[in-house]
């Protein structure tokens, strides 16, 4: 099931709610479980059945811990939604890399015919966190089952994210399980909703229209090719903004606080602050069970390419994605290197300088290398600067979504605690609700919902 969509803005949205706000307390986490495996098995019912295994796996061995060695049993916790992850997700890339046959391929039959589950890799990293956490002795091993299957599950983070901590959640699920009043502030959520609706429908949609205008590989020009690239990079944008802060809002609605995700990553200075502003959960998760784990700053060049090959590995099975996990390593160990240099550039000159960096590595998300390479050939080439495929409504609405990315600080209008006039209208937020569900049959999959 999507956000946006009609079934569940009209019909599921408005029920789970009436029902979790109206039921005797003790009831709470029950409902939100229910609702949550109903919004994720909506589409099939194997991979919900794998992520209530995973929570099962994770719930009995989290209570073994504290009897038996904890060390063993923590790994035996953490491989299975890894092997999950791995059958579901990877299984088909590694048996096409060693050249595997139909009679190995018959095999894993199961697994290869299944299409790949929604937010798999998320759930599966929040699984793993919980269990290295009761081993480090974080958390305490969860005895209450709903609780433990309440947190995986929720569903506004259960598909794209945050990738919340256990810790952060528990002290959480145990006030709305006790308490009638969640102080739920209804205009903040309402407000972060229908602005992450109107950014997915209205702008990361009509982004996505003008990237698939042609093929960028075949007969265009540089500008035309570079103009295509843009647009993604604003699709992208828009689309983990929008899921993010719609995030936030429906976790508001529950009286549950989600982790902000999403920190204006288009305004960073170099690659290292990219990354400390987009996909601020995954950039923790990696920092601390992995990064970490492996050597930290003690051997850095290595551990920073092995990160980011797993970064790329994390979003995509396929050589585009670990390339582009590679190039984003390549770019954090330059500004490591040159920091000196790098950090006298003008402020507006190093955020032009990242925005470009970052612009030119997103069509490995959608482009093998081969066709890659060509667009970025036909791109630097500056053979042909004229508009075959757009012209100026194009280039005025890019110049709308950059001013909105590059100059309206989300601290004055989304994130803000005084009324920014206008902006917190709860007119204006049901009339971009109204606009987004006007086109919503029109509308895409939220792109992270396929890692």
């Amino acid at each position: 099931m999507l956000f946006n969509s009609i079934e569940f803005l009209i019909i599921f949205l408005p029920v789970i709610l009436f029902v979790y706000h109206t039921v005797p307390v003790r009831a709470r986490l029950l409902v939100l479980c229910i609702g949550s495996l109903y919004f994720y098995g909506r589409a099939d019912w194997v991979p919900l059945l794998f992520l209530v295994l995973s929570v099962i796996w994770a719930y009995g061995l989290g209570i073994l811990s504290v009897r038996f060695h904890r060390g063993l049993v923590v790994g035996l916790a953490v491989t299975f939604p890894l092997l999950v992850l791995f059958l579901f997700r990877y299984l088909d890339f590694a048996l096409t890399n060693i050249g595997a046959g139909d009679s190995t391929r018959d095999v894993f039959y199961f697994f290869l015919s299944v299409s790949l589950p929604a937010g798999i890799s998320f759930y599966s990293f929040q699984v793993a966190a919980y269990s290295i956490d009761v081993y480090d002795g974080v958390d305490p091993p969860e005895r209450n089952f709903i609780k433990l299957l309440a947190f995986v599950s929720f569903f506004p983070q259960l598909i794209a994210g945050p990738i919340m901590r256990y810790d952060q959640m528990s002290g959480q699920l145990d006030h709305v399980n006790a308490h009638r009043s969640l102080d739920v502030d209804w205009a903040k959520a309402f407000k972060f909703v229908s602005f992450g609706l109107f950014g997915k429908v209205v702008v990361a949609d009509v982004c996505a229209g003008m990237v698939t205008r042609f093929d960028l590989a075949t007969g265009t020009s540089s500008l035309d090719a570079f103009l295509s690239v843009l647009s993604y990079s604003f699709q992208i944008y828009f689309d983990f903004w929008a899921y993010s802060v719609i995030a936030i809002g429906l976790g508001e609605m529950f009286g549950l606080r989600l982790v902000k995700n999403f920190n204006e990553p288009y305004r960073a200075l170099n690659m290292r602050d990219f990354w400390r502003r987009w996909h601020l959960t995954l950039s923790s998760w990696l920092r601390d069970y992995f990064y970490i784990r492996i050597g930290g700053n003690r051997r850095y060049y290595r551990n920073i390419l092995l990160v980011f090959a797993a970064v790329g590995l994390w979003h995509g099975a396929g050589w585009n994605f670990i390339i582009w996990g590679l190039y984003h390593g390549f770019w954090v160990l330059v500004y490591a290197t040159g920091k000196a240099y790098w950090d006298r550039l003008p402020g507006w000159l190093a955020i032009a300088l990242t925005f470009l960096i970052v612009t030119l590595g997103w069509p490995l998300f959608y482009l093998d290398i081969g066709p890659y390479s060509d667009v970025i050939i036909t791109i630097f080439s500056f053979s042909d600067l004229s508009l075959h495929f757009y012209d100026f409504r194009h280039i005025l609405l890019l110049g709308i979504f950059s001013a909105w990315v590059f100059m309206a600080r989300e601290s004055n209008w989304l994130y803000n605690h005084r009324l920014a006039g206008i902006l917190d209208s709860p007119v204006l937020h049901a009339g971009m609700v109204f606009v987004a569900m006007m086109f919503v049959n029109w509308s895409k999959t939220f792109i992270y919902f396929r890692f």
